[in-house]
Formats: C-alpha cells, sequence, structure tokens
C-alpha cells in the first residue's frame, strides 16, 4: 500500500451534501491498493451517547493511477459537527487516514472535521436535467423560414460555408421544424447567439436587447419558445457575456471619445486611442473584433444581469449557455445564477470550458459544463481510433472520478458542436464507427446533445465546414443513421438505470477493440457491449447476474442470451465488482449490445 496516495482534502471535491442530512464523502487510493474501505465517523457531541459509526465505501470509479471512492452517511437531522477518518485494508495490512496523515494504529486525534450544512450549501441541478437530451441549432444555417429578413449579400441555401457569409437561417425557420426536432425524441433547444451582430456566428454582439433583424425579433422569439414549450421542449439560449463587438454602441464611443467615454471603464483599454489595429485592449482569443469586458466593473455587471432579467422574464426561455465561461469573472456567475434561478428556480446554466473544471461546477455558478474531455475521448477512440480502450477508459474515469456526483448526471455530453470539426468527418465518413460513438453516448451517464444535422449524416471540417446549412432533401439523408439516433433516443428515455445508474467498466480489452459497461440503479443494470474495430470478437461478458439459465435480451437485435456460470480465474474489475456469472458474445464490427436485466 502506498500512504502517499491516500488522499482525502478538508475542500468540497472531497466531502459535500447531497441534501441538508446526507452527506458524501470521498476518497482516493492507488489503483488496486485497497480490498475494503471504511469511513469512520461520528458527531462530536454525541460519542458518548451515540459512539463512531462505520459506513463502507464503494469504488465507483478507476484510473490507471487512482480508484475512487465514496460513501454517503445519513444524518437524520441536518449534517453537522462530524468528526471523521478511514481504515483503507488490503490483504494482509490495515492503515489508518487522519488529517496528519496515514499511520498503523487508530489516530486519537488529528480527525477530518465537517461542521454544518447551511441552506444554500447543497448543489442541486434542476430535477429535469437528468432527462434531457439536447437538439444544438446554429441559427443562421438551420432553416430560412422568412427570405423578406435575409441580409442583402446573402448567397444561397446550401452554398460552401466561409467565416463571413449569410445564408437566411432565421427563428421562423427554427419554429416551422419543431415537428422534426421533436420527432427526434430531443426535449430541450441550445441556440447559438441571436442578438444583434454584423456576423453569421453573433458572437461579436452589438445590442443585446436586441434579436438580430436577420433572425426576426422578440415576437418570433416568443413564438419560438411557445411552440417548443408546447412539445415539452426546453430551449436556452446563449449569452455572450464574457467581451462583446467591435461595433458595439460602447466601444465604439471608446473608439471615438477616448478617455472621455462613458464606457471607457467597461473594457481593459492599454492606452489610448483604442485602435483595432494594434489591438492595443484584451479582447477574447487575440480577436480584435471582440473586445473583453470588465465584469468587475459595478455597470457592467448591472447590465448584463439586465439582459439576463429581460430575455428570461420576456419571453420564458429556460436559461443560458455561457460563452467562454471560464474566462468571466466567478463573482459575476454567482449574481446571474442567483438572478436567473429567482426568476426560474429550475432553470439551466450551461458553461462553456475545454477542459475539466472543479471550480465552476460547486453549485453558486454552473449547472453542468460543456464536457469536451467526453468529446475527446470519443473522438479519439470511435472516430479516430488512435486511443486504445484501456486509455479511453481511463480518460472517462478520469473526469468521473474527480467530479461531484450531481456533476456526473448533468454534464454535456457532445460529440460535436460549431466549433468542431463533424464527427463523421472524423470518422472518415464511416458511419458505423459514427453509431458506435452515439450509442455509447446515448448510454453514458450526463446530457447527450446532438449538433444539428449530425443525425442525417452532414459532414465537414472545423469551422466554416462544420456550420453548413441543413439538409432539408430528404433523399439525400442517411437514414441508418438517422433511424439509430431514434432508436437510441428511445431506449434511452425509456430507462430510468441509463438516465440516472452509477456507470461502471467490466470489460476493457486492448487487444481486441471492444469495450463494456454496466449501468446500475439499485437491482437494475443496463450491460452495453461495443465493438470499435473491424474485427469480430467472441468474448464473455462478466455480469452481475448470476442464475443460470436467465436470458438477457439484446435491445438492438431483440436476440436473447443465456446467462452461464463464471469460468475463468479473472475478469476485468473483478476485485470491486462481485460478478457471479457471463455472457457469451459474438460482437462483429461495430457492434453494439444493450442488455437490460428487468426486460
Amino acid at each position: 500500500m502506498v500512504p502517499e496516495a491516500i488522499i482525502h482534502n478538508l475542500t468540497r471535491d472531497f466531502a459535500y451534501p447531497l441534501e441538508k442530512n446526507k452527506l458524501l464523502i470521498k476518497l482516493k487510493i492507488k489503483r488496486g491498493d485497497a480490498t475494503k474501505c471504511t469511513l469512520v465517523y461520528w458527531n462530536r457531541h454525541r460519542l458518548e451517547s451515540e459512539g463512531k459509526l462505520h459506513a463502507v465505501m464503494r469504488c465507483y470509479a478507476r484510473d490507471f493511477l487512482y480508484d475512487y471512492y465514496e460513501t454517503v452517511i445519513d444524518t437524520v437531522e441536518i449534517t453537522k459537527y462530524i468528526k471523521y477518518l478511514f481504515c483503507i485494508e488490503d490483504e494482509s495490512n490495515t492503515v489508518w487516514l487522519n488529517y496528519y496523515g496515514v499511520s498503523e494504529k487508530e489516530p486519537e486525534d488529528g480527525f477530518f472535521e465537517y461542521n454544518y450544512t447551511n441552506d444554500n450549501d447543497v448543489f442541486r441541478t434542476p430535477d429535469w436535467v437528468s432527462d434531457a437530451i439536447v437538439y444544438h441549432i446554429f441559427p443562421e444555417r438551420f432553416c430560412d423560414g422568412d427570405a423578406s429578413n435575409n441580409p442583402e449579400n446573402a448567397v444561397p441555401w446550401g452554398s460552401t460555408p466561409t467565416g463571413h457569409n449569410f445564408m437566411g437561417g432565421d427563428l421562423k425557420g427554427i419554429a416551422e421544424k419543431i415537428e422534426y426536432i421533436a420527432d427526434l425524441g430531443v426535449n430541450m433547444i441550445y441556440l447559438n447567439p441571436i442578438f444583434e451582430s454584423c456576423s453569421n456566428h453573433k458572437y461579436d454582439t452589438t445590442d443585446y436587447f436586441k434579436i438580430d433583424p436577420q433572425f426576426g425579433d422578440l415576437d418570433d422569439l416568443k413564438n419560438l419558445v411557445k411552440r417548443c414549450h408546447e412539445k415539452g421542449i426546453r430551449i436556452i439560449l446563449d449569452g455572450v457575456f464574457n467581451h462583446c463587438g467591435i461595433l458595439s454602441g460602447q466601444f465604439q464611443d471608446v473608439i471615438e471619445k477616448g478617455e472621455k467615454s462613458q464606457y471607457k471603464d467597461w473594457f481593459f483599454i492599454e492606452n489610448y486611442p483604442a485602435n483595432p489595429q494594434i489591438m492595443n485592449y484584451e479582447c477574447v482569443g487575440y480577436y480584435n473584433c471582440m473586445p473583453k469586458l470588465r465584469m468587475s466593473n459595478p455597470e457592467v455587471r448591472k447590465y448584463f444581469l439586465d439582459v439576463v432579467r429581460y430575455w428570461m422574464e420576456e419571453t420564458g426561455i429556460d436559461g443560458w449557455r455561457l460563452d467562454v465561461s471560464d474566462e468571466i469573472e466567478a463573482t459575476f456567475l454567482r449574481e446571474m445564477r442567483a438572478l436567473t434561478k429567482s426568476i426560474k428556480a429550475d432553470s439551466f446554466i450551461l458553461g462553456e470550458t475545454w477542459k475539466e473544471n472543479l471550480e465552476m461546477l460547486k453549485g453558486d455558478q454552473v449547472d453542468s459544463i460543456m464536457n469536451y474531455l467526453f468529446w475527446d475521448s470519443v473522438v479519439g477512440f470511435f472516430a479516430k481510433g488512435s486511443i486504445e480502450s484501456q486509455e479511453f477508459n481511463n480518460r472517462i474515469n478520469r473526469f468521473l472520478g474527480n467530479y461531484s456526483r450531481q456533476v456526473r448526471f448533468s454534464l454535456y455530453n457532445l460529440i460535436g458542436s460549431h466549433d468542431t470539426t463533424r464527427f463523421l468527418t472524423f470518422c472518415n465518413g464511416d458511419h458505423r464507427r459514427m453509431k458506435a460513438a452515439i450509442a455509447f453516448q446515448m448510454c453514458f451517464p450526463g446530457i447527450p446533445a446532438i449538433y444539428y444535422g449530425d443525425e442525417i449524416g452532414m459532414d465537414g471540417e472545423n469551422d466554416p465546414g462544420c456550420r453548413r446549412t441543413m439538409i432539408w432533401d430528404e433523399s439525400l439523408y442517411n437514414r441508418e443513421l438517422l433511424e439509430w439516433y431514434k432508436k437510441l433516443v428511445k431506449i434511452r428515455k425509456s430507462s430510468e438505470v441509463l438516465r440516472q445508474g452509477d456507470y461502471k467498466c467490466n470489460y476493457c480489452n486492448p487487444d481486441n477493440g471492444v469495450y463494456a459497461f454496466f449501468r446500475e440503479l439499485g437491482n437494475d443494470r443496463f450491460y452495453i457491449v461495443i465493438n470499435s474495430t473491424e474485427n469480430a470478437v467472441d468474448m464473455e461478458l462478466p455480469i452481475i447476474e448470476g442464475r443460470s439459465g436467465k436470458k438477457l435480451k439484446d435491445e438492438i437485435s431483440g436476440n436473447e442470451f443465456e446467462i452461464e456460470p463464471l469460468r475463468g480465474d479473472s475478469y476485468y474489475n473483478d476485485d470491486i465488482y462481485s460478478y457471479s456469472g457471463v455472457v457469451n458474445l459474438n460482437v462483429q464490427a461495430f457492434q453494439v449490445y444493450i442488455l437490460p436485466n428487468n426486460r
């Protein structure tokens, strides 16, 4: 056992409330080092009357380096005055961990301590989030519902996209296609920016209180929200609150008046006059057309809080996606969250970040983030074949291990976006690879997201190729992909286990490219097996259910497979999961099995 690899810190990453009377406590240990981990805890004021309590911890994630253990203690009353330490056992030794470190004897002092759970300490995401399936729309390229508002220089629909051309997509077009969107089975729409801007992407906003005329007007947005809600679909808008456009009234005033401008403190101007040619001011990503806003300025903060309030109260939208959220001042995000939740308690706030971000996910800033770690892993394993199954499993379990339980079930899991090469292009057009990735995405914890057109087989390199116009000629659809999406969405929506169950890997063989995992909720499980390669594989899938003769029916093919006794001496992760049977499978190239134990 490696003492320095036994880790618990007195932070919200390792001890946090799930409810006012339920406290989750987590421990990290070197992979495979422990056979049993136990939390020993007590109320410091009731030790004599109640004694010490013991809770066996479970391993909920495992990467190359660590096993991640957790347990939840129920204190009946509000959780308070809890002292605790850990007992870690392997096959021959027992050690203890307190605040001061690891010891071979049970410590008599130096305990960890959790004092009190206050009303707002519990990180609560909206109840509906774990059931959400998102459809992501780039408005300028989705559907042209009103040719009269097209920009004068608009090119014909379906033209080759560039970073600067326009094709006429608008809000009426999206509203016209709500039946199509609803038929996919999704229940949430995320729109890229729709406020006034001179670009086709609208991330360089000029007026935050006005819909861009090429997209329509306030009534068009209200109608779209109404149509969505009638279909049980929530809708969130893109909030570009880190920076604005160079043509915004405020920045133009600074260019014109210099230090005499009333807006000079809205931005980070290095010297005057502000000059886009030499870019002597802070901007996002070194784009001189998007100057960064100074959110520490009370005037700026009030302006954008007013923006949030206006659109939520005026239109009834269900939340926000925040562009480059990890570049925005955290104090503003906290104020924005409080305001948003006060207007609509079950609203949703999604932050853009391309990395693991624990700080934003403590319950006081955003509800979820765009999980580009998921995207990177899925692209590497399923599309490119550039990483093998153990590396894939390591990456997945790394972020599952580090994120809190609430976050694990609210992560926005994407395989494509307006900022990435289309997934089918990564697959070199092989839709079998994409089908395998879709199956993984739809069976994984969190929120699966569909980027418009992926469901019909659209391809394209990164911006501007990924922002082609949506194809509405059904004869050009990849019907196999479209029906696959609908089937997987239906399976997910029909299963509480797939939406809310724990994630556990039970087969990971780098020699054959097959990866398998199961989702578990109580005694119900779904076993998912995915072949990521061209090669057929015969395999034994270890399972928890061990009654020989019982059969599991595949949700994809309808075929049944009989549970047989364990044969081998070892199976993947059998030191942390108690297998009692196997199912023998022949897995063809890129084949997917979805095997529930309760249907």
